[in-house]
């Protein structure tokens, strides 16, 4: 397919995938199938996706624990532990293996609204024209997209960045875009230490920008919930499980690194999902998060430090992962590239 919608464990409940068919069905996309990659949490949902297949004529795979370990090669399968939210990472490679163009990933509590979910995704991978934003200072807060009545920032924002408002500059542009992040309405994705302060209801996308604007020269944080990659950074994506809650975050930063390096653009916007949040512990993930945001910024700071060559993004990632300089202060951003060495070697043995 051209494109493919991972998911890991859903709820046969809830009407997430249901509402995900009927607008891939709406806009009359036949070039989608959506891949669902269970846990041995998951309910057995083999009847469920053979009802809503034969209703929208969209390819439903749910592959449970077993059937993985039939299809999915050991060495990505090593890197995983169970039931944890990074297993959708299986999904995506093997999609890529399959030969789909791009993925979108998506939670089970991201519900997709009216609007053409697949086919504003659909971007990625193109050329097209892209309004752009810079800031002076390298860091732009894409919430401040979001109507909520109150300033917040995407989860792992760094700290040192925040309340710096840099001269932003508007510009228009032919860029391929390699990464779509949609945002999030209602509950977004924010710090722990945010939400016990102040709690966030994001009513609407405003006018600040046009429905998807690319980033240029200009970083910010994105997580893996809707939101689209291109074919090829599918096997660069990774997230150690060194980084905890905010892994994805950090391979977040590296895609800024390497997309900025290949003269690509990461863009922000459509499509919204409303995200009625699972449950959390805010506390636990306010203990979970400190570590990571202590060392965010150092880690932003030893991406920019290297200079890259590489002409591919694989390669250029490689290029990346082994020439990071890191001291013995920062044993998380130690740990977090040892074990992206450790993904690259898998996906050597792999591809």
């Amino acid at each position: 397919m051209e494109t493919t919608i991972t998911i890991t464990t859903i709820n046969e409940a809830s009407d997430f995938l249901r509402g995900l068919c009927e607008n891939i069905h709406n806009y009359n996309h036949a070039d989608v199938d959506i891949l669902i990659i269970g846990d041995k949490k998951t309910p057995d949902i083999t009847g469920y996706c053979k009802t809503l297949n034969n209703k929208y004529r969209i390819p439903i795979e749910y592959l449970d624990v077993k059937n993985q370990n039939k299809i999915i090669p050991q060495p990505l399968l090593n890197m995983f532990d169970y039931n944890t939210p990074d297993r959708t990472i299986l999904g995506g490679m093997i999609s890529y293996i399959r030969g789909s163009q791009r993925i979108i990933a998506l939670d089970d509590d991201n519900f997709v609204t009216d609007a053409d979910f697949v086919g504003l995704h659909s971007r990625v991978g193109k050329v097209q024209n892209t309004q752009l934003v810079k800031s002076d200072t390298g860091w732009y807060n894409v919430h401040e997209s979001l109507e909520a009545g109150v300033k917040f920032y995407p989860r792992g924002y760094p700290f040192g960045q925040r309340g710096k408002d840099g001269r932003i500059s508007i510009s228009s542009e032919r860029v391929r875009t390699v990464v779509n992040q949609g945002l999030v309405l209602g509950d977004p994705d924010i710090d722990a230490v945010q939400r016990l302060a102040h709690p966030i209801n994001a009513s609407e996308m405003n006018n600040k920008h046009e429905a998807q604007y690319g980033l240029l020269e200009t970083w910010s944080p994105f997580n893996y919930q809707n939101t689209c990659l291109c074919r090829d950074l599918i096997p660069c994506y990774f997230r150690p499980k060194s980084g905890l809650r905010n892994a994805d975050i950090w391979t977040a930063y590296i895609f800024n690194k390497l997309a900025e390096h290949m003269g690509d653009v990461i863009t922000f916007g459509q499509p919204l999902v409303k995200q009625d949040r699972n449950e959390h512990d805010l506390l636990d993930d306010l203990d979970v998060e400190f570590q990571n945001n202590k060392e965010t910024d150092y880690f932003c700071e030893v991406l920019r430090d290297v200079d890259l060559s590489e002409n591919t993004y694989l390669q250029a990632l490689n290029e990346l992962i082994y020439s990071v300089k890191i001291d013995d202060k920062h044993p998380m951003t130690k740990s977090f590239f040892e074990e992206y060495k450790m993904w690259l070697k898998a996906i050597d043995k792999v591809l």
